[in-house]
């Protein structure tokens, strides 16, 4: 699954235009799901009508990329819930939600609270958890937090999880309730460079992050990863190495991707990317 871009004009509105466009593109490269509003679709900064018209641009083009999840996240409750409802009325496949980001969650009972109260506006939709440390300063037992909301939330279906902690904590993730739950992994790459968005801990961090290849080798076997949006060969190689129980060339493609990344992300390419508009207006 590919997090989204946000397209932007040159005056800073959303150029929905380019969505159907980007929509095709995926498609043609084998991505058969999107992440719309999400870190690299720089949700948090859009107004809430800015994520509607985008969710909905996506929505209307499930022809191209049938699975459709839904950032609805907010730092205020009432527009997470005004996003969820949306979300739900133009039947998208899950909605996914960061925790509150100003009074955080002390514990996961606080956390299952929050996300039961998502889930009332949204009740016929897979719920996930938005699970990014680095960018929401949450950073609680995940593994516990499901345990307890599967119990408490009949909808909630899963999280993405954006943390390093994968080996460990993450696995514990993807055992709970028998494995049942949809946990995907929120990395591409690891990188001295820092991480972009979904990938990782911010331009210019030194933190070690974990891969994709490390991911399929404690249990995950889904994802949502910045990388299928430009380079998602490399992703599916990945995947299909791992399947098939090549660890070492899975390793050596794994590679290839980290160093797409070290391109990308490194302080020139950057600093150019702020003279040029978002990657899906080039379509």
């Amino acid at each position: 699954m590919a997090p989204i871009f946000a397209p932007f004009t040159a005056d800073g509105s959303l150029n929905l235009k380019v969505v159907k466009t980007y929509a095709a593109h995926l498609k043609k490269e084998g991505v058969a799901g999107v992440w719309v509003n999400g870190s690299v679709g720089e949700g948090m900064s859009l107004t809430v009508q800015e994520r509607k018209a985008l969710a909905e641009a996506w929505l209307a083009c499930r022809e191209d990329v049938p699975t459709v999840i839904v950032h609805c996240g907010a730092v205020c409750l009432k527009d997470a819930l005004e996003l969820a409802r949306h979300a739900e009325d133009h039947r998208a496949s899950g909605v996914a939600v960061v925790p509150p980001l100003y009074d955080r969650p002390a514990t996961t009972d606080d956390l299952v609270d929050y996300m039961q109260e998502v889930a009332k506006a949204c009740p016929r939709t897979p719920l996930f958890y938005y699970h990014y440390p680095s960018k929401t300063g949450v950073n609680l037992s995940m593994s516990e937090f499901l345990q307890k909301g599967v119990k408490r939330i009949p909808t909630l279906a899963g999280m993405k999880f954006t943390d390093e902690d994968v080996s460990d904590e993450g696995r514990k993730c993807v055992q709970v309730d028998g494995g049942s739950l949809t946990i995907f992994s929120g990395f591409d790459q690891d990188s001295a460079v820092g991480g972009w968005g979904e990938t990782g801990v911010g331009l210019g961090g030194l933190e070690r992050q974990s891969t994709l290849q490390e991911a399929l080798s404690v249990g995950f076997s889904c994802s949502v990863n910045a990388g299928f949006n430009f380079v998602s060969h490399l992703g599916a190689r990945v995947y299909s190495l791992m399947a098939a129980g090549d660890v070492h060339e899975a390793k050596k493609v794994q590679k290839q991707f980290n160093d797409c990344f070290d391109v990308i992300l490194s302080p020139d390419v950057y600093e150019l990317t702020l003279m040029v508009p978002s990657p899906a207006v080039g379509l």
